[in-house]
Order: C-alpha cells, then sequence, then structure tokens
C-alpha cells in the first residue's frame, strides 16, 4: 500500500498511510513538498519526494530507500521509537537544473499508532558540486 504525506516546510515522510506536517530549516530557505513512501520489507521503505522552494523558486525532486526499524522490535519499551537512514538520487530544478545524490538520516517517534513527530536531517550533493543540508522537525497523523 502507498503511503500518502502533505509535507509543509519540508518535512519528510514517515510511517504507513500519514500525512505529515513540519518546518524545515534549510540553508536556502522554507519549501513546500509532496511525498510517498511504499513499505519494501520489513524495515526497508521506498520515497518518493518533491519539494517546492519559493524563495529561488526551484524544485527539488527525488527518491530514496531508507532503512527504518522499530526499535520495539528490540526492547518493548522502546516501541515507536524508529530510526532511520538512507539515501538515493535526487534532481534540482531551477535556472541550472543538477542531478546528484540525496542522503537523508532522521528519527520519529510515535506517541500512539496514529500520531508522532520526528526530526530529519538531509544533504543533497549534484554531481557537480556545490551541496546543500536542510534540517526538518514535523508532526505525522494518520
Amino acid at each position: 500500500m502507498w503511503r500518502f504525506w502533505e509535507r509543509f516546510f519540508s518535512p519528510w515522510p514517515w510511517g504507513s498511510g500519514r500525512w505529515a506536517s513540519g518546518s524545515s530549516f534549510p540553508l536556502g530557505g522554507a519549501g513546500l513538498g509532496l511525498a510517498l513512501e511504499a513499505p519494501l520489507e520489513r524495515n526497508l521503505a521506498f520515497r518518493a519526494f518533491g519539494d517546492l522552494f519559493p524563495s529561488g523558486p526551484s524544485f527539488l525532486l527525488g527518491g530514496e530507500v531508507l532503512f527504518k526499524p522499530d526499535l520495539g522490535q528490540l526492547d518493548r519499551d522502546l516501541r515507536g521509537i524508529r530510526p532511520y537512514f538512507g539515501g538515493g538520487l535526487g534532481a534540482r530544478i531551477a535556472d541550472a537544473s543538477a542531478v546528484g545524490v540525496h542522503l537523508s538520516l532522521g528519527a520519529e517517534v510515535l506517541f500512539d499508532p496514529r500520531t508522532g513527530f520526528f526530526l530529519d536531517g538531509e544533504y543533497y550533493y549534484p554531481f557537480g558540486g556545490g551541496g546543500s543540508s536542510r534540517v526538518v522537525l514535523g508532526v505525522n497523523l494518520r
């Protein structure tokens, strides 16, 4: 089943069928975005995303594979905490478009099976050089 996400100010998608919103603090300015996430295996997910940065204006499009284990598999007291990392390809579309590597690192904490928050970081490095990074804080709702 595909997972749908609404993203305000560049939050990233997590979890099954959740809507997420939050704020990002990129080096270049705030953005708006949308992402879809699909489970691949027990602890793997594929995420496709698109972000709009009005200050540019520019777009960041990409896809990545994420390793997202639930720490509750190791200790029941840690259930609902999901650190993750992964990467894939991204493309920035602006005056000078560039394709590059996109990396993600973050954690999601669920308050209950339907609500949680996340803190996330990403790095985009175009093959031509000149990467950018941002930090994202957001809320997930199913």
